[in-house]
């Protein structure tokens, strides 16, 4: 059998507790902060909010990222390359 269409691009976000989470997929890192998380992933932009947010791992070559702290939003746009936007993500 052949290919169907054009593959997926994997990301995945595994989250323990609202205290870590590891990440796999990461294309970009736009910013780390203790508050705010914004990434551009391999399926679209992610905004994370929380405190005392930090990054244990980062490795953009495998694309892998490991945070610590208290995780209270998480947000994906619908693409790479769409703004970040909140908008009709809650109905």
């Amino acid at each position: 059998m052949g290919e169907l269409g054009s593959k997926t691009k994997s990301h995945k976000l595994t989250m323990d507790n609202r205290g870590s989470a590891s990440m796999t997929g990461i294309v970009k890192v736009i910013s780390i902060d203790p508050d705010l998380v914004l990434l551009v992933t391999e399926q679209g932009k992610l905004k994370i909010t929380g405190k005392n947010m930090q990054a244990n791992t980062l490795d953009l070559d495998k694309g892998i990222l490991e945070l610590s702290g208290n995780f209270n939003t998480v947000a994906y746009s619908g693409d790479k390359d769409g703004g970040l936007s909140l908008k009709g993500l809650f109905k």
